[in-house]
């Protein structure tokens, strides 16, 4: 496997390669470019970065190469990989805790991989001892939009309310009912998914509650909350609720 991006999660992931001997090349910035190179090693190109470096990574790996990048970004990246033709390649959801650069990765449920590649670098996870699951592209859509539903709840009401997302799912009901009501119509409106907010609602105060003490924060904004107004807004959908928060959140000190 090749890991580009030896951070926080492509760190972690190299660390547990080199505890299990499964076979993995490091990329970074300015080092291991001759392994992405058009007579590289061949296979898989696990992009582990955040995602605004994701426009520098596809200008630093050679064009017929491109086919072999798998994104495993948070967030919405559908538009920005369609205006790169890349919207075909292999995606992943990560569903492992490394809570800082250097920590060893704490397994969760099974990480989710969708397209040409997803069965080697599921392979590939099961060998470095973390689930993972590959899946068809509507069903990993519809994952993608539930894990952006969380990040985008719960990031925006933590700044908000100024709690963890325990104490948030414990004081906050009606707010986070609301809120993912409005997040599952975008969605379902720009993305073609089918979720249901009563089943969203429930799965994102359920996995919450496993990790109570997480204050989220908002970040990232062209990929999460930002996505989501300029979608209600092309699709004519209300978000009263959703703007209301971010304008809260966008008047604290």
């Amino acid at each position: 496997m090749i890991v580009y991006g030896i951070g926080r999660v492509g760190g972690g992931l190299a660390g547990l390669a080199r505890e299990t001997g499964a076979r993995f090349h490091a990329v970074t910035r300015t080092k291991g470019h001759s392994v992405v190179a058009e007579d590289g090693v061949p296979g898989p190109i696990l992009v582990c970065t955040n995602a605004d470096d994701l426009a520098d990574v596809i200008r630093s790996v050679p064009s017929d190469r491109h086919g072999d990048l798998v994104f495993t970004q948070n967030g919405m990246l559908d538009t920005f990989l369609a205006t790169h033709a890349l919207q075909e390649n292999t995606r992943g959801l990560l569903y492992f805790a490394a809570a800082k650069r250097g920590d060893r990765p704490v397994a969760g449920e099974a990480s989710v991989f969708s397209g040409p590649w997803a069965d080697v670098v599921v392979d590939w996870f099961d060998r470095v001892g973390l689930p993972a699951v590959a899946v068809d592209r509507g069903h990993f859509t519809e994952e993608m939009a539930g894990k952006l539903i969380w990040n985008c709840v719960f990031g925006l009401m933590s700044d908000v309310y100024g709690l963890p997302v325990g104490e948030l799912v414990r004081s906050e009901k009606e707010s986070i009912q609301s809120l993912v009501g409005e997040l599952v119509s975008i969605s379902n409106a720009a993305l073609g998914t089918a979720l249901k907010a009563t089943d969203v609602h429930q799965n994102v105060c359920a996995y919450s509650l496993t990790i109570p003490n997480y204050r989220g924060s908002l970040k990232q904004h062209r990929w999460r909350n930002g996505w989501f107004l300029d979608a209600a807004l092309e699709h004519g959908v209300e978000d009263t609720f959703h703007q209301e928060l971010m304008d809260t959140a966008r008047s604290h000190p």
